[in-house]
């Protein structure tokens, strides 16, 4: 499913979308010398990623602190699929994570330095980011829910895919209180399931 080395190593930038922590990827030429996933003999792309708090998906109506989506898009730049990670505290630190603090010393959180810029900022910070990193945090996406619907933010475009993982990415306390302190609700409404087909 994913070219797994072309995660490891991306270069983008961090920032804020508003609601959360974000984070876009850079391309030399386009969107496809970006880290690829294979679905159905379809070829995406790795777009960028942000944070929703709390999780969009509910699971046994419990819903986690928050949720990190990976926005893929196809050659043209057209988002067409989403892989959807929960997030909720833990007993360690996240690897995954723990690559985004220290990258800025501008706010703090319980005397912590928090890097990720907050919700009311413009601020862009370049870094490289492993996003292979939060996929082996869940059991290399192992096992998952999948279906189409459509994005969560306006204009909740229809037509994408969706791949859910069953296994949660904790983080350490300190990491869910940095990454909530630069949050703000953006859940989307809980949507029926109507003719979604979710895979099992």
């Amino acid at each position: 499913m994913f070219d797994a080395a072309s995660y490891s190593a991306v270069s983008g930038a961090l920032s804020n979308w508003g609601y959360g922590p974000a984070f876009t990827t850079s391309t030399n030429s386009s969107i496809t010398s970006g880290p690829a996933m294979t679905y159905d003999n379809t070829t995406l792309y790795l777009k960028g990623l942000h944070i929703h708090s709390p999780a969009d998906h509910s699971v046994q109506g419990d819903r986690s602190k928050a949720e990190l989506h990976l926005v893929h898009a196809d050659a043209s730049g057209k988002e067409r699929g989403v892989i959807a990670i929960r997030i909720d505290p833990g007993n360690a630190d996240s690897l995954f994570f723990s690559q985004m603090l220290g990258q800025n010393t501008n706010s703090t959180v319980q005397g912590t330095t928090n890097p990720i810029p907050s919700f009311n900022s413009q601020e862009t910070i370049p870094m490289n980011l492993d996003v292979l990193e939060a996929i082996r945090e869940v059991n290399m996406f192992n096992d998952f829910w999948t279906y189409e619907g459509s994005l969560t933010s306006p204009p909740c475009t229809e037509g994408i895919r969706w791949w859910v993982a069953r296994n949660t990415l904790y983080v350490s306390i300190e990491q869910m209180q940095a990454i909530l302190a630069v949050s703000t609700f953006s859940a989307r409404v809980e949507q029926e399931v109507w003719m979604h087909g979710i895979n099992r």
